[in-house]
């Protein structure tokens, strides 16, 4: 009988390959032809994510029930959830994922694989690693964060999170309307922004309108929030934008919760590392039936 070869094909492409003999995709280079995206789901709580960094999550209903906000555009592919990472000293900031400051990265590498999807990334003598991923029968989603100075220099660096709640329907038409009945806090026991909403449009026996969110959705991490930021106009700027917001440029968010806010999510954290030292954090995005239920999760899972 004639011997099977057992060469590894890995189908190389010019933008990525196979690996982990077959059950994971690695790309390469953040501009693929178009978005290339792995859809990890617990069948409780699931999110889409492209290799550069764009996608949302959702709640049991990926078009009825999304967490956050999210337009498909296959040329921008700039919705999403982002972390942007600050060097204190030279006031210089890019972006864990290649969006949304594209920034050109020293090195970069999206791995898609069945349940996971990590970015890693190098910039500025700092690498990080994303991992994110859903747990089983939860409802959140997990980053496994860990950033590594590359340099050989001690390097001060702050860490922001950001997405846009949307808490609901999708396509969100009317924006301007649905975000008045948005309310957003910092919990500092949670040690996370928390959000409601006071309207879901999905039909049920009392009606198609005027129902409350079932949900408490929520944001937090393992590390201690240093600041934090619950509004568009604070973070990003008056006629600012996800590539260049006020918050990252100049160190500082601004610190608002309440209502009536065009309400984001952004966690801000500082990390001091040493020549060829790590620090890792851990963050939860999710969407519990009550707050004491979230407050559970985020504790069970950010080692709280």
């Amino acid at each position: 009988m004639k011997e099977h070869s057992k060469k590894t094909y890995t189908f190389e492409n010019g933008y990525g390959h196979f690996g982990d003999n077959g059950w994971s995709y690695e790309i390469s280079a953040p501009r693929t032809p178009r978005p290339w995206v792995n859809i990890v789901s617990n069948g409780v709580f699931g999110f889409i994510l492209s290799q550069s960094g764009g996608g949302y999550s959702w709640r049991e209903n990926a078009q009825l029930n999304r967490i956050n906000r999210w337009e498909q555009d296959l040329i921008k592919d700039e919705w999403g959830k982002f972390l942007y990472i600050r060097d204190c000293d030279s006031g210089t900031y890019w972006s864990a994922a290649w969006k949304p400051v594209c920034a050109e990265p020293d090195h970069y590498v999206c791995t898609h694989g069945i349940g996971y999807s990590t970015i890693q990334s190098r910039n500025n003598g700092i690498e990080s690693e994303w991992t994110m991923f859903v747990p089983p029968n939860e409802p959140v989603e997990l980053w496994i964060v860990t950033v590594t100075n590359r340099s050989d220099r001690r390097r001060r660096l702050q860490l922001f999170t950001y997405f846009e709640w949307n808490l609901g329907a999708a396509p969100d038409w009317h924006r301007e309307f649905h975000r008045s009945f948005i309310k957003t806090s910092f919990d500092p026991a949670a040690n996370a922004l928390i959000a409601t909403k006071r309207l879901w449009e999905v039909p049920s026996t009392k009606g198609h309108w005027n129902r409350n969110w079932e949900y408490v959705a929520f944001h937090g991490c393992s590390a201690q929030v240093l600041s934090y930021d619950a509004d568009k106009e604070s973070f990003l700027g008056m006629y600012g934008n996800q590539r260049s917001p006020r918050a990252v440029s100049e160190g500082m968010p601004g610190a608002k919760t309440g209502d009536g806010l065009d309400p984001v999510a952004s966690l801000q954290h500082d990390v001091v590392l040493g020549p060829g030292e790590s620090k890792t954090l851990v963050y939860s995005i999710g969407a519990a039936g009550t707050l004491a239920e979230a407050k559970k999760i985020m504790a069970r899972f950010q080692g709280e």
